[in-house]
C-alpha cells in the first residue's frame, strides 16, 4: 500500500498566502460597501444600502463639486426631495441622510463637509429618537463612519472591509444577477440625489383608512420603553446641535433645521412635558421648523410606518418652509419655533386627531362605452337620461379628474355629493347621444379616448376592417370647449382588437407582454404615452392628466412608469373598494375604482349601486 505524499510546508505556506491575496482582493474588487470605488459593478445603490454612512461619503469624494447644499439626518430625512430644494433654494442639494444614524454622525458628516466641500445650504433634519441613542453601533460593518469623517486610521479602515466576511460580496453578486428594472431591498437608494428610492412604495393604492391599516397594521407598533421620556441623550445632542450650528455661522452657511413629523403612538410614548423639553432645549439652540405634533400626525396614511413619514409629507413641509401655496397641508401643519415663542406656541401639545371629512371624500365613478338606440349591449339614450336624472335629482354633482386633482393636491373644494362621469374607447355616440344629455341634465363627462380610433369613423385603423364609428377631434374640440366634457388618456395603441391585428405581439392591454423584458417595456410605455401627449398637445393644446387602463389591467411597474410620466390619475375596472380621495395623499388617486354601467340598468339601480340609496 503506498504512502500518501504530504504536502510540503512551503505549499501550505504558498496556498494560504494566495488566499489571502484573493480573499480581500476580491473583496475590494467586488466592494459590497463601495469603499474601494467599486471598480467593476460601479452599483452604489445596493453598496449604500450595505452602510450608507461610508458609501455616499466615498461616492461624494468622487462627485461633491456637482453640489453645494446637503441634508444631512437619519432615514427619516429620505423624504425630503433634493428636487424640490433645488426649485425653493435655487441650490444643487445631495441627501447625505443615513439610516440608524444620530447626532453624533450628523455632527461628523456636518464637519467634514463644511470642512472639504463647498457648501452654501445645511439642512439638518431632527427627529425624536436622537434623544434616545447616541453613538451607537460604530463597530457594526454595516454602520461604521467613514474613516475621512471618523478620523480613524484610514489604512485600517480599508483593511477592516478588505478582509471583511467574503460572505458581502456573494451576496452583491447574487443580487447584481437578480437585479430588475424596480428597485428590491438590496437596491433601494437613488444615488444621484441620496433619497430612497421609494417608486414601488409611493405607487400602492391609498384611500380608506381601515384597509390600509389592515395591510399595515403591524408597521405602525410603537415600541416604548419606559426610560424615552427621560431623554437621555438631550443633552449630548444639545452640545452636538450647537457645534453644527457654530460651523455654520463660521463658514457662511445658511443653515435650515427641522423637526420632523412624528406618528402619534410615538409622541404618547414620550409624553407632552417631555416633548416640551426637547423643544426649549432645542429653541435654546437655534430656531426651527417643528412639525412632529399635528393632526396628520393621527392619520397613519400619512406614514410608511411609525418611525417615517410619506414621501408626500416631505413635500408638504417644504412647501409650509417656503410659503408654497399651491400644495395642500393641514392648517395646524408647521411652527417656526424660536426661543421666544417656544413656551407661547398652541402647535405644540399633543396631536387632535382632525375630523376626517375635513380631508377625505368618497368619489364614485361610474364607466360607460357605447350608446345606441338599437344596437344589443349599448346604454340606450332614455336609459342614460335616467341614469342623469337620477343622479342629478339624487343630489350629485358630476366632476373632473382635475377637480380630484385639484382636492387631492392643492385643497381644493369639492361638492358634498361628487361623481365622476367617465366613457371609455372614444365612440362617435358620446358625441352624438351622450353630450347632448349631458348639457341637458348639467353633467360633466370624462372620456378616456383610444389614440390611434380618433377619427376613425369607418374602418380599424388603416385596414379594411370595419368598427364602431369614433369621433375626431374636431368633434373632441366641440365637446371640450363646451365645459361638458373632458378628453383624457385610454393609451394611444395598447387597446388592440386580435382579430385585426397582424403578427404576434398584440397589445390588448397596457401589460407587459409574455417574456418581454422590463427593459423594453418601459420603453414601449413611454413611447406610447409620448405619442399620444404630442397628439393631445396638437389637436386640443394641452396633455393628458389621467389614463384609464385598457381592460383595467395594470400591474406595479406600469403604475410606476405612468406616475413618472407626471400622469397624477389611473383608472381601473376594478370595484373591491371605495374611492377615498385624501388631500395631501396623491396615492389616493392611483388606480381609482369604477363602477360598470350596463345596458338595462335603471337610475335607481345606477343610483343604488355607488351607494346613492
Amino acid at each position: 500500500m503506498k504512502r500518501r505524499k504530504s504536502i510540503p510546508g512551503w505549499a501550505r505556506i504558498a496556498a494560504m498566502a494566495l488566499v489571502l491575496m484573493i480573499y480581500p482582493a476580491a473583496n475590494m474588487l467586488i466592494d459590497p460597501f463601495g469603499v474601494f470605488g467599486d471598480p467593476i459593478f460601479d452599483w452604489y445603490s445596493y453598496n449604500e444600502y450595505n452602510n450608507p454612512r461610508a458609501a455616499k461619503i466615498a461616492w461624494l469624494e468622487e462627485n461633491h463639486e456637482r453640489f453645494d447644499s446637503y441634508v444631512i439626518g437619519s432615514s427619516c430625512a429620505a423624504s425630503l426631495s433634493t428636487g424640490e430644494l433645488n426649485e425653493y433654494m435655487d441650490a444643487r442639494f445631495y441627501n447625505l441622510f443615513s439610516y440608524g444614524s444620530d447626532m453624533c454622525n450628523y455632527r461628523a458628516n456636518a464637519a467634514y463637509i463644511l470642512e472639504h466641500y463647498e457648501v452654501k445650504n445645511l439642512v439638518l433634519n431632527l427627529n425624536l429618537t436622537e434623544v434616545e441613542e447616541y453613538g451607537i453601533r460604530q463597530d457594526d460593518i454595516h454602520y461604521r463612519t467613514h474613516a475621512l469623517v471618523s478620523g480613524e486610521n484610514l489604512p485600517l479602515f480599508y483593511l477592516r472591509y478588505a478582509f471583511c466576511d467574503p460572505k458581502y460580496a456573494l451576496d452583491k453578486v447574487r443580487s447584481w444577477m437578480q437585479d430588475t428594472y424596480l428597485p428590491q431591498e438590496f437596491d433601494c437608494f437613488d444615488v444621484d440625489t441620496g433619497c430612497y428610492d421609494k417608486r414601488v412604495r409611493d405607487v400602492e393604492k391609498i384611500g380608506d383608512r381601515e384597509i390600509y391599516q389592515a395591510a399595515h397594521g403591524g408597521d405602525f407598533q410603537y415600541w416604548p420603553r419606559p426610560e424615552q421620556a427621560e431623554m437621555p441623550c438631550l443633552d449630548q445632542c444639545v452640545e452636538d446641535l450647537t457645534a453644527i450650528r457654530d460651523m455654520c455661522e463660521e463658514k457662511g452657511v445658511n443653515l435650515t433645521v427641522i423637526c420632523s413629523p412624528a406618528y402619534a403612538a410615538q409622541l404618547e410614548a414620550y409624553g407632552e412635558e417631555a416633548l416640551a423639553r426637547y423643544r426649549t432645549a432645542v429653541a435654546r439652540v437655534v430656531d426651527f421648523w417643528d412639525f412632529s405634533s399635528s393632526s396628520l400626525s393621527c392619520d397613519s396614511r400619512y406614514f410608511y410606518d411609525a418611525a417615517h413619514f410619506r414621501n408626500a409629507v416631505g413635500t408638504m413641509m417644504l412647501a409650509e418652509i417656503f410659503g408654497d401655496d399651491s400644495v395642500y397641508r393641514p392648517e395646524d401643519f408647521g411652527t417656526f419655533i424660536t426661543a421666544e415663542n417656544c413656551r407661547g406656541s398652541s402647535r405644540q401639545g399633543m396631536p387632535q386627531a382632525e375630523d376626517p371629512a375635513a380631508y377625505t371624500v368618497e368619489v364614485p365613478i361610474l364607466m360607460y362605452h357605447h350608446f345606441s338606440g338599437d344596437e344589443e349591449g349599448a346604454v340606450t339614450p332614455p336609459e342614460f337620461a335616467s341614469h342623469l336624472e337620477a343622479l342629478r335629482d339624487g343630489g350629485y354633482t358630476a366632476v373632473f379628474m382635475e377637480d380630484l386633482i385639484d382636492y387631492v393636491y392643492r385643497g381644493g373644494e369639492l361638492p358634498d355629493k361628487p361623481v365622476c362621469i367617465t366613457f371609455d374607447d372614444g365612440y362617435l355616440s358620446n358625441y352624438e347621444i351622450a353630450w347632448p344629455l349631458l348639457e341637458q341634465y348639467g353633467m360633466k363627462a370624462t372620456i378616456f379616448a383610444i389614440g390611434s380610433s380618433v377619427g376613425h369613423e369607418e374602418f380599424y385603423k388603416d385596414t379594411q376592417f370595419r368598427l364602431t364609428p369614433h369621433f375626431s377631434y374636431e368633434q373632441a374640440r366641440e365637446m371640450t370647449a363646451s365645459g361638458a366634457v373632458d378628453f383624457q388618456s385610454h393609451t394611444y395603441d395598447l387597446h388592440q382588437w386580435a382579430p385585426f391585428e397582424s403578427g404576434d405581439r398584440i397589445r390588448a392591454s397596457a401589460l407587459p407582454l409574455p417574456g418581454e423584458r422590463e427593459e423594453d417595456y418601459a420603453v414601449m410605455l413611454e413611447n406610447d404615452m409620448e405619442i399620444y401627449d404630442r397628439e393631445r398637445r396638437r389637436e386640443l393644446g394641452e396633455g393628458f392628466s389621467a389614463l384609464a387602463y385598457p381592460g383595467g389591467y395594470y400591474n406595479v411597474l406600469t403604475e410606476v412608469l405612468i406616475h413618472q410620466a407626471g400622469i397624477p390619475v389611473t383608472l381601473s375596472i376594478e370595484t373591491d373598494r371605495p374611492n377615498v380621495l385624501v388631500r395631501g395623499l396623491p396615492q389616493s388617486l392611483y388606480a381609482l375604482c369604477r363602477w360598470n354601467v350596463t345596458a338595462g340598468m335603471t337610475g335607481e339601480e345606477v343610483l343604488a349601486m355607488i351607494g346613492g340609496t
